[in-house]
């Protein structure tokens, strides 16, 4: 499309403008600037190009051809709107970008050649909640590793306003999406350069690409406008001082958790607990602050409203605090009104200090920085960018990737267990390995020079990468003593990543501004020690009234109709979020309040002596505990202490929101007595970026893992993961059509053929097959030498968020599985459950139903699982056991395929009398094939026997007389 005089519009070749407008889809006339591509993936198409970031250059590199300053011409602005561009389109026509419509592409043409950057005008609404994520090309191309991944972030705000619970503590507000129509400027989506990504054209025609990563979202148009050079603060001083602007001689001040808004809900107020904060009350948890470890990823923003009452030059003070990274500082690019005002503040620097400080925002010199702002509303938003630090994760990356290329080498060579008396002469039998040696000891003493260069004080991380120049200095001086410090290299590459993700944390804490005269006088920032002696002692006396296991809600129980008790085994802040979601929803539908009590796990489970069996014992028992194991429902049912859920008239209708499969450890003899809330999921996890580089297939059957799996990966020194345990034995199991149990649950099933079959199949894994009966997998998926491996929920959050050195290098597959006679492959696997259960002592069943279906509920589980991952984190992501909420959090779309697959085979074992006993056995069972001499089926053989015996007890001591027994799934 050549932009020209369309609709009364002119061009300026001096300051080009081009805004690609989209029509609406499916009306655009041939020649219109959109060519829908959705039809195809890129996967299947040859002129798509797939991202490979580990073959394409950072921008940090790519721009070092760029001119030290962009030339700029001053010129008009040419705007476009949608229906200049074609017929059929409307003021208002957008591209509405859903999930399955991978690929756009947008022609246009340059008519002047030059550095340009890229603006895109988009809105998000729906999803899960993640910011959206597209994959960017440039004529087919990806000039730099970093448009592979930019990120079009919601806008957050807080849903009201900040309240006290029911003992006296503050409730952050819930933070909402504010759906609206924003213009972003292509960057880094981690906060890696300050600038924005800019990009060469030449005149002529050209095309930006966009590939589907994450989220739906609407784009409106895409905007090239010539490259900016931002003056510095000298250059904007003497502007001023032309211009005749002075400081103003007043402040006001700002409290900072009173934010407009945020590009992350987990951009939370948090309570500063020293006695200077502002606000501050003894004895109570006061919201008085924002940032903290939360506010610590690049890209992550926080937008405030400035009232200004005057027009003139303005300071900007604030009372912060950055005691994070051991002496290093933390990064912010500050913006006025969406805007850099100058160079200085692209990358303004907090330094490190142990204590709170005021800060006015100035100059290395001490000079203070001044904006000017005219009288009326203006916005100040702070981003985190990594500064400095991108360079040394740039090398750490490349150094943990060579390490981890170097511990497979030799590992071919030595093997697993090498035999440190033995010479292996690795320095002779692996070429380039003592120059790769050298390089990393390079490397880490350039990471030392760079961290001291940007610290007023040695951090201890320059500490840290000088233990590793030492390593690597003593391994080149000796290389007969690399074997022996096989653990010490290994350990060297996990603390490399490690360390990498640790450097690029980037957290501050402000507690307020205060803008205005750059002379004002700041309140103290830190408390004395009498006003932290009269707070110890006014908290220490509060503590004998106030109950601190109690969580306080928004509604007393007392003002409401009804109220239950309810017991949770989680954290403080799971529990709290679950009581202000009660006290927003359930308790106002229907008029039932919660008393909500925080125990540790271990409290609410069966088999022990603890709270929750005292409580029974005693007559006082909750009537709701949620967070149990799922043997407790019915170890308590059977003795009598749980509440058949199957009496309510609704459960068949309340039990179609979970996995047939997960149902099964709840079930007892004719009733059932608990409800999942969690459950977990069992996968293939492996290295992509080695499995091609080996050749290999990701094995769909257990035939394929035993003949073309496992002797390639011997060949190369690696091994595969498989979980140790008896729970390791049900896939194969149910994948053999064995059952655990027979005879309605008296007996056990495990001596039936294809239970021989299956512990046979089982052990030789161990046996004959090698596979290691105990390793670290996520620490051996880091360097390599076990790339692949069946892993669940944890293992897939830690690589997620803990191994930033393997991203796009793992993915994920279903579990192997045994064909069968009709060529299906039954892949079936369980996963632990947690569960909520009903007590038998509550006065308050149907009261008690209500609530565990309303937590249960799709919107409920949804709601809650993005606001825990809004207060904590990816870390914390909730594995609801509620299908269609699982798969509304914001899981990789490729991942959550996967595992939705996977769940089609999802088994559980069932609980009987004695049961507890069975597992316990098989790993006996277990033990004395692999670990001892015994034989399979005589070992197998034994367990039957202790089994059986086990159950018999049981079933005399409760006079068990069976009337119905699940164990087949349909």
């Amino acid at each position: 499309m050549m932009i020209g005089n369309a609709g009364g519009g002119r061009m300026v070749a001096a300051s080009l403008l081009i805004l690609v407008m989209f029509p609406a889809l499916l009306t655009a006339e041939p020649g219109a600037a959109l060519r829908d591509k959705y039809n195809a993936s890129p996967a299947s198409r040859e002129d798509v190009v797939v991202f490979d970031a580990g073959s394409i250059p950072r921008y940090a590199d790519f721009s070092k051809s760029y001119p030290a300053e962009f030339s700029e011409e001053p010129g008009a602005v040419v705007e476009l709107t949608g229906h200049n561009l074609a017929a059929g389109s409307s003021e208002d026509s957008f591209l509405d970008w859903e999930r399955g419509r991978d690929f756009f592409e947008w022609t246009f043409t340059i008519a002047d050649a030059g550095y340009y950057k890229i603006d895109i005008e988009y809105l998000i609404e729906g999803g899960s909640g993640a910011s959206a994520q597209r994959e960017m090309s440039i004529n087919g191309e990806f000039p730099f590793e970093e448009i592979g991944n930019i990120f079009f972030h919601r806008r957050w705000v807080e849903a009201g306003l900040v309240r006290q619970n029911t003992i006296g503590d503050d409730v952050s507000p819930r933070q909402i999406q504010q759906p609206l129509w924003q213009t972003v400027t292509v960057r880094d989506g981690f906060g890696y350069y300050p600038e924005p990504l800019h990009f060469y054209f030449s005149e002529g025609e050209h095309t930006i690409g966009m590939r589907y990563i994450a989220e739906p979202m609407k784009i409106r148009r895409i905007i090239l406008r010539s490259a900016e050079n931002i003056p510095s603060y000298s250059e904007v001083k003497k502007e001023y001082d032309r211009k005749g602007y002075l400081p103003v001689k007043q402040h006001f001040t700002l409290q900072a958790e009173d934010t407009s808004w945020k590009t992350d809900p987990t951009l939370r107020r948090i309570a500063i607990q020293d006695p200077a904060a502002v606000p501050y009350e003894n004895g109570y948890r006061r919201l008085n602050g924002i940032g903290s470890g939360r506010w610590r990823r690049g890209g992550q923003t926080i937008a405030w409203n400035l009232d200004v009452p005057e027009t003139g030059l303005y300071a900007i003070g604030l009372k912060v605090g950055q005691w994070w990274g051991e002496g290093l500082p933390s990064h912010r690019r500050i913006e006025i009104n969406g805007a850099v005002p100058f160079k200085e503040f692209g990358d303004y620097v907090f330094v490190y200090n142990r204590e709170f400080r005021n800060e006015i925002l100035s100059s290395p010199e001490g000079e203070p920085y001044l904006v000017y702002l005219t009288e009326g509303r203006h916005t100040l938003s702070m981003s985190v960018q990594v500064g400095r630090l991108q360079e040394i994760s740039k090398d750490l990356k490349a150094n943990a990737l060579l390490l981890s290329s170097m511990l497979r080498k030799i590992v071919m060579i030595t093997g697993q267990e090498p035999d440190v008396n033995f010479s292996y002469e690795l320095d002779k039998n692996i070429p380039g390995l003592m120059d790769d040696m050298a390089s990393l000891k390079e490397s880490m003493d350039k990471q030392i020079d760079l961290l001291v260069s940007m610290s007023d004080r040695r951090p201890v991380a320059a500490n840290n990468f000088a233990m590793l120049s030492d390593l690597f200095a003593e391994l080149i001086a000796d290389p007969d003593s690399i074997p022996r410090k096989m653990n010490d290299l290994e350990n060297a590459q996990k603390n490399i990543g490690t360390w990498m993700t640790d450097l690029l944390s980037q957290p501050l804490t402000i507690d307020y501004f205060m803008i205005g005269d750059p002379g004002m006088d700041m309140p103290r920032a830190r408390s004395n020690f009498f006003q932290r002696l009269f707070a110890s002692v006014s908290n220490f006396f509060r503590s004998f009234v106030k109950d601190y296991d109690n969580v306080g809600g928004l509604v007393e129980a007392g003002s409401a109709d009804r109220s239950i008790d309810v017991w949770i085994a989680r954290g403080k802040e799971w529990a709290e979020l679950t009581k202000e979601l009660a006290d927003e929803t359930f308790t106002k539908d229907t008029g039932i309040a919660i008393n909500l009590n925080v125990l540790p796990p271990s409290q609410l489970n069966a088999g022990q002596v603890n709270a929750l069996l005292l409580a029974i014992l005693s007559g006082n028992a909750p009537d709701v505990a949620l967070g149990t194991n799922s043997q407790s429902p019915v170890e308590f049912a059977v003795r009598g202490a749980a509440y058949d859920l199957r009496t309510f008239p609704d459960y068949e209708e309340t039990v179609q929101n979970f996995l047939p499969g997960v149902m099964t450890p709840y079930h007892f003899n004719g009733g059932t007595y608990g409800l999942p809330e969690t459950m977990d999921f069992t996968v293939l996890i492996y290295r992509n970026d080695i499995f091609a580089e080996l050749g290999l297939s990701v094995p769909d059957t257990w035939e394929d893992v035993y003949k073309n799996m496992l002797p390639i990966l011997r060949e190369n020194g690696m091994d595969f993961s498989y979980p140790r345990g008896a729970a390791a034995f049900l896939p194969f199991l149910y994948q053999m059509n064995g059952t655990f149990y027979k005879d309605m649950g008296r007996k056990s099933g495990l001596d039936s053929p294809e239970a021989f079959q299956a512990f046979k199949t089982w052990t030789e894994l161990y046996t004959n097959y090698k596979v290691p009966v105990q390793a670290d997998f996520y620490n051996r998926m880091r360097t390599g030498t076990m790339p692949i491996g069946v892993g669940n929920y944890y293992t897939y959050i830690l690589l997620s968020t803990a191994a930033p050195e393997l991203k796009g290098r793992w993915d994920i597959a279903p579990m192997p599985g045994i064909r069968n006679a009709e060529g299906e492959v039954e892949r079936w696997a369980g996963g632990m459950s947690t569960a909520s259960i009903i007590l038998n002592q509550s006065s308050k069943k149907e009261d008690s139903w209500e609530f565990m279906k309303w937590w249960s509920s799709e919107p409920v589980q949804a709601q809650f699982g993005r606001e825990v991952e809004a207060l904590m984190g990816v870390e914390a992501r909730w594995n609801t056991a509620n299908v269609k909420a699982f798969k509304a959090l914001p899981w990789e779309p490729e991942h959550i395929s996967v595992i939705d697959h996977q769940w089609d085979y999802y088994r559980e074992q069932p609980y009987v009398l004695g049961g507890y006993f069975t597992m316990r056995h098989v790993d006996n069972a277990w033990n004395r094939v692999v670990m001892g001499t015994m034989g399979v089926r005589d070992s197998l053989e034994k367990a039957v026997k202790d089994i059986n015996r086990e159950l018999k007890v049981k079933q005399e001591e409760f006079n068990y007389i069976p009337t119905e027994f699940l164990e087949e799934i349909e």
